[in-house]
């Protein structure tokens, strides 16, 4: 074999060993995906189903003795079950809201539901509630409510029964503290994913 015919095998085995290398590392990086998210979602439906609507009519206002069916879907994407707990608390326009780093812990909570969930599911938790109006005192309106069958009476009031809202938190339990922890562990800190929803007592 002529020198140039060896030099030339020499080349090639060099060229195909140095595109053999590129093409892997980009099949490589293509088809590798980063480890998923671990996260936990969800929202309060109204009975259509939708994450709106929840009163008939375009106002937020809400009549005594009137029943409301509404639900939460909860999604778990933690990668292993967890035991989550739905803190409802009722506020008025000048109430601290939750946040994702902070609960609500100053204003009242009306009550809790807890259910376990596997992981990659998505769990309903039915959240059926009506009130009753109060003599009203100085302009303020206090409320009775019925929530999943229990009575609770708040001791928060709004003027004139407007901008009443509640507040809805998400709580998972943590095995550590063997106690429920507001939010669901992210990958630094507990993340808080609370909602809220406004009505008026009228």
């Amino acid at each position: 074999m002529s020198s140039i015919m060896q030099r030339r095998i020499i080349v090639f085995i060099l060229l195909f060993a140095s595109f053999s290398l590129v093409y892997s590392s980009i099949a490589y990086y293509a088809l590798s995906k980063p480890p998923a998210q671990e996260f936990m979602a969800w929202g309060v439906f109204s009975p259509s189903g939708a994450l709106s609507n929840y009163f008939s009519g375009s106002e937020a206002n809400v009549m005594s003795g009137k029943p409301f069916d509404w639900h939460f879907a909860i999604t778990n994407r933690m990668g292993s079950i967890q035991y989550v707990q739905i803190v409802y608390r009722l506020g008025n326009s000048t109430s601290s809201s939750p946040n994702a780093t902070d609960s609500g812990d100053s204003v009242p909570q009306l009550g809790n539901s807890s259910i376990f969930i596997p992981n990659a599911r998505t769990a309903i938790v039915n959240f059926t509630w009506s009130l009753t109006k109060k003599p009203v005192s100085g302009g303020s309106v206090y409320i009775n409510m019925t929530i999943n069958g229990q009575q609770v009476s708040p001791s928060v009031s709004a003027v004139a029964g407007q901008k009443f809202r509640f507040f809805f938190e998400l709580w998972t339990y943590d095995v550590t503290s063997k106690s429920f922890q507001y939010g669901y562990k992210g990958q630094n800190s507990r993340v808080g994913i609370p909602l809220q929803v406004w009505f008026n007592a009228v």
